[in-house]
C-alpha cells in the first residue's frame, strides 16, 4: 500500500506544477540604456507613422490609454518631446484548454481514486505590446519594455479599455528605471 500512496504523490507533483504553469498571467520584460538619466526627460510624443494591426477606433483607445499611464509617470505630451515612443502591437488567437482531474483516496486501507477528465477549450487573444523609448535629441533607443497578455475575444468597450490600462500600467510599472 505504501508503494501506491508514493506514485500517487508523484503524480499529485506533477499535476501540481501543470497547474502552477498553466495559471501563468501576463509576462513584462524591461531594457534600457544603464547610462541615461531618465530624470531629464519630461516631455513625450508618438511617432507619427505607427501602423497598429487593429481597427482606427481601437488603435485611438491603445494610444489613449498609453499616453494616460505616461501622463501618470509624471511625463507630459508635448509637440517639440524629450522622447518619442513607437508602439508595436503583435495579437494572435489560441485555443486554451482546461482539463478537469479527480484525485483522491478512500476507506481505511487507502485506495487510491482517479476521476475523468474533459477538455474545455476557450478561444482567447493573446495581445503583445512593444514600446521604445526614443531620445528625441540624439534618436538613440533609451529604453524597451514588453507585455504580454490574453485579451477576451467579443467583450465591451469599458472591458476593453480597462485591459489596455492594466496592460500599459503593468508595462510602465519599471520606468523611469531604478540604478
Amino acid at each position: 500500500m505504501d508503494i501506491l500512496k508514493f506514485k500517487g504523490m508523484k503524480y499529485f507533483k506533477f499535476l501540481l506544477l501543470f497547474v502552477f504553469l498553466g495559471c501563468a498571467g501576463p509576462r513584462t520584460v524591461y531594457d534600457y540604456d544603464d547610462q541615461v538619466d531618465f530624470n531629464q526627460y519630461k516631455t513625450f510624443r508618438f511617432f507619427e507613422d505607427i501602423k497598429l494591426p487593429v481597427n482606427e477606433i481601437d488603435a485611438k483607445r491603445i494610444f489613449a490609454q498609453l499616453e494616460y499611464a505616461m501622463v501618470e509617470k509624471g511625463l507630459v505630451y508635448h509637440e517639440n518631446p524629450d522622447i518619442f515612443i513607437d508602439v508595436q502591437l503583435n495579437q494572435f488567437e489560441a485555443q486554451r484548454n482546461a482539463v478537469g482531474i479527480g484525485f483522491g483516496s478512500y476507506g481505511r486501507h487507502s485506495g487510491i481514486n482517479i476521476g475523468g477528465q474533459i477538455p474545455i477549450a476557450t478561444n482567447t487573444l493573446t495581445k503583445q505590446f512593444t514600446i521604445d523609448f526614443v531620445d528625441a535629441k540624439n534618436d538613440k533607443l533609451i529604453w524597451r519594455g514588453f507585455y504580454e497578455g490574453d485579451f477576451q475575444s467579443n467583450i465591451e468597450i469599458t472591458q476593453k479599455e480597462q485591459l489596455y490600462a492594466e496592460a500599459f500600467k503593468k508595462l510602465l510599472s519599471k520606468y523611469p528605471p531604478k540604478k
